[in-house]
C-alpha cells in the first residue's frame, strides 16, 4: 500500500504572546462588570480602549487578539448562549477601536472554527459548542490552548520528567550538539478518560531538567513560547494502531486507532529546541487545515 505523508508547517504568530500580560478586556468596566456596547460612550472610555488596543497591536495581529477576546469573553464564558446573536460589526468596531475589515477577519476566524454562524446582511449567531477539540494546524499552540479555546477542560496525568544522555534514547538523536536532554512524558485526559499520550524532548542548552520540573504545568510548548524560544515547527501526522505499550498508556487492551503527531520545533535560527511525539484518540481531536489555490 502506498503511503502519502503530509508535512504541516506550524508557525508562531507574531510575538507569540511573548509572555506579556493580556490587554484589558473590552466590554468590562474596572469593577469587572459587563458594559454593553454603546455608540455613546464617553471620551475617557474611548481613550482607555484606544490605549488598550495600542498595547494589543504591539504584541500580536489585532484580528487575532480580537478573535480570542470574543471567544473567551462572549462565547466560552457563557455570556452568550448557543442561538444568541453576537454584537454587530458596528458595535464591535466601537468596542475595539478597529476597522470593519479587521472585525470581519476576526469573526471569520470564529466561523471557521465552528463557533458562530454568519448570515450576510443579518448578523452572527453563536453555535452549540463542539464536543471535540478543534485545532487549526497552522497555529503553533499547545493542546492545552486548543482545549481552552474549544471550551474543553483537559487535564494532565502520569507525568514523568527524567534526564538522559543523548544516546540513551534514539529519539533524542536529532539534537546533534546536545550532551543531555530532558524527557517529559504524560497523559492528557478529558472527563477522566485518557485521550492522548505525549512525550517531549528538550536539550539541556534550551532548558534544564530542574527548570522544566519547576515550571512544567502540562505543556512544554507553552514554556518555550513564553520564553520566545519557539518560532515554527514541522509536524507529520500518521494514522497508527496502538501497540501493547500504547494500550497500556490508554488503559485499553484493544488495538485502538490513533493519530501520531511527530513534531520538531525550531527557534528563529533554525535550531531544534523540542522534539514531540503525541498519540491522540481521533474522536477527541479535530484538526483543520485551510487550503488556498495557487496564485
Amino acid at each position: 500500500m502506498t503511503t502519502v505523508k503530509i508535512l504541516i508547517l506550524r508557525f508562531c504568530y507574531a510575538a507569540c504572546t511573548s509572555g506579556a500580560a493580556g490587554a484589558a478586556v473590552p466590554g468590562k468596566d474596572r469593577g469587572g462588570g459587563y458594559v454593553a456596547p454603546s455608540t455613546t460612550r464617553s471620551k475617557s472610555t474611548r481613550s482607555t480602549t484606544s490605549k488598550d488596543i495600542s498595547r494589543i497591536r504591539a504584541r500580536r495581529p489585532l484580528q487575532s487578539e480580537i478573535r480570542e477576546t470574543l471567544l473567551s469573553e462572549f462565547i466560552l464564558s457563557g455570556r452568550l448562549a448557543p442561538g444568541d446573536k453576537m454584537p454587530s460589526e458596528a458595535e464591535l468596531c466601537e468596542i475595539f477601536g478597529a476597522s470593519r475589515v479587521t472585525i470581519r477577519t476576526a469573526m471569520q476566524g470564529l466561523k471557521d472554527a465552528g463557533y458562530i454562524r454568519i448570515v450576510r446582511g443579518s448578523g452572527s449567531w453563536v453555535l452549540p459548542r463542539p464536543e471535540s477539540i478543534h485545532s487549526g494546524l497552522d497555529r503553533l499552540v499547545s493542546f492545552d490552548t486548543f482545549a481552552a479555546n474549544s471550551g474543553t477542560r483537559i487535564d494532565t496525568g502520569a507525568v514523568e520528567i527524567v534526564h538522559l544522555d543523548r544516546d540513551e534514547d534514539e529519539l533524542a538523536a536529532v539534537f546533534e550538539s546536545a550532551m543531555g536532554v530532558t524527557r517529559i512524558s504524560r497523559t492528557k485526559l478529558i472527563d477522566g478518560s485518557v485521550v492522548a499520550w505525549i512525550v517531549d524532548y528538550v536539550p539541556d542548552e534550551v532548558m534544564s531538567t530542574d527548570e522544566l520540573t519547576r515550571h512544567f504545568t502540562g505543556s512544554v510548548l507553552d514554556l518555550l513560547l513564553e520564553r520566545d524560544g519557539a518560532a515554527y515547527s514541522d509536524c507529520t501526522i500518521t494514522p497508527v494502531v496502538a501497540d501493547a505499550e500504547l494500550q497500556k498508556h490508554f488503559g485499553t487492551t484493544e488495538s485502538t486507532a490513533l493519530l501520531q503527531l511527530s513534531e520538531l520545533t525550531r527557534d528563529d535560527t533554525g535550531e531544534i529546541v523540542n522534539r514531540s511525539e503525541a498519540w491522540l484518540l481521533p474522536d477527541a481531536f479535530v484538526f483543520q487545515l485551510r487550503r488556498r489555490r495557487e496564485g
